[in-house]
């Protein structure tokens, strides 16, 4: 009888120990799934966190460069006009050989291409239009700047003039100074209803001074402008 007793107990106390080996170890095993989700939600909150800042950073930086661009456009150009209907908008942009805006070149040519049907605006591009460099990169080509400049939203065509003078003295005329001057004017298309063209104008200037020769020879190439019944612009109506 002892000895059945001593079975019973150790068959108890077995079991009692097998009871709580596992009780620890379903505890142990909801205490690991815990700190798995625990894990899991903190990598998903840090992972929207990062989402989070990405999009504002990105945002930021869409900002920054729109707001970078409309400073860009507002440097170099005046679009604040009224377009009209019907009718080709031309820019004008008329430059010295020293980089600087040429008012004389620029009143005649928009007095000789503006007619019922054609609009010049001389005064869209601003002075740093030249100082930047842009001018001399639109000679070269005009459809990177038109991109950067939104140029289709505003214009059909832009019109550049570059003069270019030399000087030479004849010392049988008392050393009277003679400027050597030649335009160049381009009408580079925008939109498909202006078509390319270029037109070159010379004239021969003197005085005793660089400035006075300068400025008969430009004199005689503005009166060659307002003169010359050739000069007109090839737009689709």
């Amino acid at each position: 009888m002892l000895v059945v007793l001593c079975v019973v107990a150790l068959s108890i106390n077995f079991t009692r120990e097998q009871w709580r080996e596992r009780a620890e170890q379903s505890r142990q095993a909801r205490q690991l799934e815990s700190e798995k989700q625990i894990a899991a939600q903190k990598a998903a909150q840090e992972q929207e966190q990062i989402q989070k800042e990405n999009t504002a950073a990105a945002q930021q930086a869409a900002a920054d460069a729109a707001a970078a661009h409309a400073r860009y456009m507002v440097r170099y150009e005046d679009s604040g006009f009224v377009r009209k209907s019907g009718v080709e908008t031309i820019a004008l942009v008329a430059a010295t050989e020293n980089g600087t805006w040429n008012s004389a070149i620029g009143q005649a040519l928009a007095r000789r291409f503006q007619n019922h049907r054609v609009e010049m605006l001389p005064s869209f591009f601003k002075a740093e239009f030249i100082s930047d460099g842009l001018f001399d990169q639109a000679f070269n080509g005009i459809s990177d700047l038109s991109q950067k400049l939104e140029l289709g939203k505003f214009l059909d065509g832009v019109v550049l003039a570059r003069e270019q003078v030399s000087y030479s003295t004849n010392p049988s005329l008392d050393n009277v100074l003679t400027a050597n001057m030649t335009l160049v004017v381009a009408l580079l298309p925008v939109s498909t209803s202006v078509q390319s063209q270029t037109w070159t104008f010379t004239a021969n200037g003197s005085g005793f001074s660089r400035k006075e020769a300068r400025t008969q020879a430009e004199d005689r190439i503005v009166n060659q402008i307002l003169k010359d019944a050739y000069l007109t612009l090839n737009t689709t109506p």
